[in-house]
């Protein structure tokens, strides 16, 4: 098995989904695929075993009433393979919600983490030397410049975005949310997002997530598309020869990426495949894989709002919020309840009435004997506690909403005071107060999903020959990621904060104190607050160019002091030639004038 594996790995073949190196299927030889087979279904089952535990109710209970549509790939097991949820297909699947705040205030969350880590219509990341206290020059500004630029326009031509909202949304309400990122022969990059209750995870021993596994289904139709019809078993060449409808006829795929342990040296020798990547039907006696690729990094990413030891799958605010979201739901009905008996409760007629002609509609008559006694009335007297249901309900909805941080992404919205009103220093310690909260969250996301993302996209692009050879000054030089987002730059508001408090405690200082201003060095300030701020690098000059300039701002400095101090003496000697001619004219006596007196002394 390890000579095949080595053997198979090293050779370049043709790919179908992506362009990096990566590999064909391996040929229809049974006695070979067969022990992979093996060692991967035994892994998912105890992947899925796991999972069992109680993940999958909560989650199951979260799509009910909260994503209702995320429901149906929740999996269940029939004839003993676990198969999406049929019985929910062509149902309603928001029977379970009467009030919608928890979606409703899930939105707000998922948009605002969105917008505010990853805004397509703003610079969000930045790339930077790992050494901080390098020295630039224009060369490196402008090489760092343009390759954030290609990324940003390959990020902008593809899914990306879209493929980071729906992640943002389920880890809000899931807790977990693992992210694909193929190569694409159209746009470069392609982002894939697995459906809750299809994936199954597992982590290191360091607690990264480093195995992915998935159990769907696909049509014929869409195998055959995926992996070509010469890679898919024979049962499924045939139904795709028959036509017809056979073709939406469906099959149960089962998908693996995780760490290529056949490599020798693993994650060491370089043009080795650290990550692989297997299709196979399962549930089928196939005798031959869908498609076996290699990856040189990790091909996917797996976000998480909270963990705790070494689960694989984090916590959500989505998980904190379900009991008011369940609650709320009875209380919505109650509610409507008892408004529906207050304006039409239940009855009580005489036997008179039976079979006879009556109604409660307006302006209808129903004929009695007894006025007084008989005829249509009330069973018993309705009158329901609106008022004290209602201030529940609304106490149970801004509980969710705050749960789901609504108070820090419509903070402006939401503020007693206009923003009209709000100066931006107190805009600024608001949304620090929020901060404080959801910090933890931000920096989670961007660890373990928008950092891995944009080092895999560069990966591609530079293995395709899209990121030019960086010059000299950076040749050998570490590259880190930087992200300037809405949300990443609020965080470092305390620093700029802090920054601009110290120029003016010292600027105030300086007419009292003129020493006081000796102890800024201006150049770091400027410096510093541009990166807090997120500004690219590009917009100040490097210090050679700023030390040349104000070198030649010394010399015409100097240059004009000396027109000056020319200017001054001939305007001296101008002055003193008038004096000169009436001393010369002055006889001193022996034939000397006092000038040349003057002169002869000196």
């Amino acid at each position: 098995m390890a000579e095949y594996n080595k053997a198979h790995y090293e050779k370049a073949g043709p790919t179908l989904l992506s362009q990096e190196p990566s590999e064909a299927s391996p040929p229809n030889n049974d006695s070979k695929w067969q022990p992979l087979r093996s060692s991967l279904e035994t892994r998912l089952v105890s992947l899925r075993n796991w999972r069992q535990s109680w993940w999958t109710q909560n989650w199951a209970d979260i799509a009910q009433f909260l994503l209702p549509r995320r429901s149906i790939w929740l999996t269940q097991s029939t004839g003993g393979y676990p198969t999406p949820n049929n019985m929910v297909r062509g149902r309603e699947l928001n029977g379970a919600i009467a009030d919608p705040t928890g979606t409703y205030a899930l939105r707000v969350c998922s948009s605002g983490l969105m917008s505010g880590l990853a805004s397509p219509s703003r610079p969000w990341f930045k790339i930077i030397p790992g050494i901080k206290k390098l020295t630039l020059d224009s060369a490196a500004r402008e090489w760092l410049d343009e390759t954030e630029d290609r990324m940003y326009t390959v990020i902008a031509g593809s899914n990306f975005y879209n493929a980071f909202a729906v992640e943002c949304e389920d880890v809000s309400a899931f807790g977990t949310a693992p992210n694909i990122i193929y190569e694409d022969d159209k746009d470069l990059i392609r982002c894939y997002n697995p459906a809750v209750g299809e994936y199954y995870l597992s982590n290191d021993s360091t607690g990264r997530i480093d195995g992915l596994y998935r159990l769907f289904v696909m049509t014929i139709s869409q195998m055959v598309g995926f992996f070509g019809v010469e890679n898919c078993p024979g049962d499924v060449q045939k139904l795709w020869a028959e036509k017809g409808n056979n073709l939406e006829v469906e099959r149960m795929v089962a998908h693996a990426i995780e760490p290529n342990f056949e490599v020798e040296g693993f994650g060491k020798l370089p043009g080795k495949f650290t990550w692989r990547e297997v299709y196979w039907c399962y549930g089928s006696n196939a005798g031959q894989p869908l498609e076996i690729r290699g990856f040189v990094d990790q091909p996917f990413t797996a976000a998480r709002w909270s963990t705790q030891s070494n689960d694989a799958y984090g916590r959500s605010v989505g998980m904190d919020v379900l009991p008011d979201i369940m609650q709320l739901q009875v209380m919505t009905r109650r509610m409507a309840e008892a408004i529906e008996k207050l304006v039409r409760p239940p009855l009580i007629g005489s036997m008179e009435l039976k079979n006879k002609p009556s109604s409660t509609l307006p302006g209808n008559l129903t004929y009695v004997s007894d006025v007084k006694n008989g005829g249509i009335r009330p069973i018993y007297q309705v009158n329901p506690e609106i008022a004290a249901m209602s201030q529940n309900i609304q106490m149970i909805e801004q509980r969710i909403q705050k749960g789901f941080f609504n108070d820090l992404f419509l903070m402006l919205e939401n503020s007693p005071n206009t923003p009209e009103r709000m100066t931006a220093y107190e805009v600024a310690q608001k949304l620090q107060e929020k901060l404080q909260v959801l910090g933890p969250v931000i920096e989670s996301l961007i660890s373990e999903s928008l950092k891995p993302k944009l080092k895999r996209i560069y990966n591609i692009l530079k293995r395709k020959g899209m990121i030019d050879e960086p010059p000299d000054s950076l040749k050998g030089v570490p590259l880190d990621i930087e992200f300037v987002s809405m949300l990443a730059l609020a965080q470092k508001g305390a620093a700029t904060g802090g920054i601009e408090r110290l120029i003016q405690i010292v600027g105030a200082m300086a007419p009292l104190v003129p020493t006081a201003m000796d102890n800024i060095d201006t150049d770091k300030v400027v410096r510093n607050y541009n990166e807090l701020l997120g500004n690219p690098s590009s917009i100040l000059r490097g210090p050679d160019e700023v030390a040349a300039i104000r070198d030649q701002k010394a010399q015409q400095q100097k240059q004009e002091m000396m027109m000056q101090q020319t200017e001054r003496m001939a305007q001296a000697a101008g002055a003193a030639a008038p004096a000169g001619k009436v001393l010369s004219g002055i006889d001193t006596g022996g034939g000397q004038d006092v000038l040349g007196k003057l002169l002869g002394s000196a």
